[in-house]
């Protein structure tokens, strides 16, 4: 549990956050491309079923090599 909010006069903010863990784990915002693949891919799809993009791109279309295994 997170006590250490001082920096905001928020009563309930140690409980929002504590929610916010609950819903979503540790790590809110993971960085790199492995952690984030199935949200790219999801956005990719949704940009190819909505007509925006005319090929259906895959992660490794979009990304250097060397950021794959970011």
């Amino acid at each position: 549990m997170t006590f250490n909010n001082m920096q905001m006069m928020i009563p309930w903010l140690t409980g929002l956050i504590g929610r916010n863990r609950d819903l979503m784990g540790e790590d809110w915002w993971p960085y790199g491309v492995t952690a984030n693949r199935a949200a790219i891919d999801a956005v990719l799809r949704y940009h190819h079923e909505q007509g925006l993009t005319a090929t259906r791109f895959a992660v490794e279309d979009i990304f250097v090599p060397y950021l794959l295994d970011t």
